[in-house]
């Protein structure tokens, strides 16, 4: 039986599976279809982020006739053409912006790792004063520092942008589940994404804690979503530890780490 799916609460859309692809659309009324006839035999399932219940394939099929210019074929099988940067030896503790960096060549952009660290990226000294949400807890080029989160690449990435003149811009799509993920992927975006060092369990570093009484992760790393198949995920990993994953090892670690992304697009 097919499924149709909500994606992802901040995606607004719906999914249509079938064994080759699934369809994406927005998420419309479908209430207003309750007089269409009924095929009394079929019926999709409506996966909301709270809930599974089922609707019958006649609203599925109104809300497909009723955005079809809007409808997104999510393919099976994505692989993008990433060149890997590796953050080492200049940046030890880099990847985050080192995955920054890959992804801004990706979409032609001329900048590197380091000028983009030194120049661009928010840094506060020492670590365990530092938010990791705004800026990076150390500086990347030092083995003993931490690492940073979404919104400080944003604000990196951004600010580099900003003085390109690019129509381009880092969104920070944290909560995003992975199939949201797949949509980026399948449009041409690669992502980045926060897990851990080759997908191993979280560890933590218990010396001191973050502004909001959290212990910060020892093995916290970020690396570049770039493709996925009914199996496995695929990346621009910068320490190259590993270029797949499994696809429930993959939400595991991803999911544990607080489903922090970024993309950059237009």
């Amino acid at each position: 039986m097919h499924k149709l799916a909500a994606g992802a609460a901040a995606a607004s859309c719906l999914l249509l599976c079938s064994c080759a692809a699934t369809v994406t659309l927005p998420v419309v009324d479908l209430a207003t279809s309750e007089t269409a006839a009924t095929p009394e035999s079929s019926s999709i399932g409506l996966v909301l982020p709270q809930a599974d219940t089922s609707i019958p394939v006649w609203l599925a099929y109104a809300a497909l006739q009723a955005t079809p210019e809007n409808a997104f074929f999510l393919p099976g099988t994505v692989q993008l053409n990433v060149e890997n940067i590796l953050q080492n030896p200049e940046l030890p503790n880099g990847c985050e912006i080192t995955s920054a960096a890959i992804v801004l060549n990706y979409l032609g952009f001329d900048i590197d790792k380091v000028t983009l660290a030194e120049n661009y990226l928010p840094i506060r000294i020492p670590y365990w004063e530092a938010d990791p949400e705004v800026e990076f807890m150390g500086s990347p080029a030092d083995e003993l520092s931490f690492y940073c989160l979404p919104g400080a690449i944003t604000t990196a990435v951004n600010t580099y942008l900003d003085k390109q003149g690019s129509t381009y811009s880092a969104l920070d799509i944290t909560g995003a589940e992975p199939v949201r993920l797949e949509m980026y992927l399948a449009q041409g975006t690669p992502v980045l994404v926060w897990a851990t060092r080759a997908f191993t369990e979280p560890l933590y570093n218990y010396t001191f804690t973050l502004a909001d009484g959290s212990w910060p992760y020892s093995n916290s790393h970020c690396l570049v979503l770039t493709g996925y198949d009914e199996d496995n995920y695929y990346f621009a990993d910068p320490m190259q530890e590993i270029t797949e994953i499994d696809r429930d090892t993959f939400a595991l670690r991803y999911e544990e780490l607080g489903n922090h992304a970024v993309v950059i697009t237009q």
